[in-house]
């Protein structure tokens, strides 16, 4: 008889969200938003240093629950949402020299551009250019879509969010010449309709702005996230790790 894996409750997978990473925030920034480069060269620091926790690529941690296999110790995954230039300067030469595995999911319709939401322009908000995200790419890092204009899903007609979702997957698709298969939700809205739009779409998983730890009850289209942000220090990111 085949032995039934389940997931050991002492260990936990935990996916966590950055955004930007900067040396220190403007007027203008989202402090909930960022995250100061010594901050986080110490969180990947002390990942790298711990024998605790294994960062491992998003792809990977999924195949872990679904295939309920058992967790045999603490896992991290690592996701950026909005794509942000810094991602290219600043933390994927940190993040490279560890050796980690990331996620970015790049607003689309921002691309070498200043991000605008809602008429507001942010201009210490540079999304990455098509070139930088290329490179990025071949160098390992993978890419999910973050809509086209980072809208509310909630708060918008069905045609228009259906509209975010092709025409997002669509640009990154052609930008690097691969299916895109996953996504995030701007502004962590959602729904169960718009998780059938994504599946219609294409898309195998879905990452949330809820807090929690990934395992096998969770569907893969409502991934929980841990959210990192500027007022966590380095004694601050390892209790959200726990």
């Amino acid at each position: 008889m085949n032995a039934i894996h389940t997931f050991n409750l002492e260990f936990k997978i935990s996916v966590l969200l950055y955004h930007q990473i900067g040396i220190s925030p403007s007027d203008e920034t989202n402090i909930n938003c960022f995250c100061k480069t010594t901050e986080f060269y110490n969180q990947m620091q002390f990942l790298s240093k711990s024998n605790e926790f294994e960062v491992i690529s998003l792809a990977s941690a999924i195949n872990l629950v679904s295939a309920s296999k058992c967790i045999d110790r603490n896992y991290v995954v690592l996701t950026f949402d909005d794509g942000c230039e810094s991602f290219y300067d600043i933390t994927y030469p940190i993040l490279n020299s560890f050796s980690f595995p990331a996620t970015v999911y790049p607003i689309s319709g921002f691309l070498d551009d200043y991000l605008k939401i809602k008429g507001k322009l942010y201009k210490h908000l540079k999304i990455m250019s098509k070139s930088m995200i290329q490179e990025l790419s071949r160098n390992g890092v993978k890419f999910g879509a973050h809509s086209v204009n980072h809208i509310k899903f909630t708060e918008v007609m069905e045609s228009e969010i259906e509209s975010e979702i092709k025409n997002s997957k669509n640009s990154l698709e052609q930008i690097l010449g691969i299916p895109i298969d996953s996504f995030s939700y701007p502004h962590g809205a959602y729904n169960d309709r718009i998780i059938d739009m994504l599946i219609s779409a294409g898309f195998s998983n879905a990452v949330t702005c809820n807090s929690g730890s990934l395992s096998n009850s969770n569907s893969l289209f409502e991934i929980p996230r841990k959210y990192i942000t500027f007022f966590d220090d380095l004694d601050a990111f390892k209790r959200k790790l726990t």
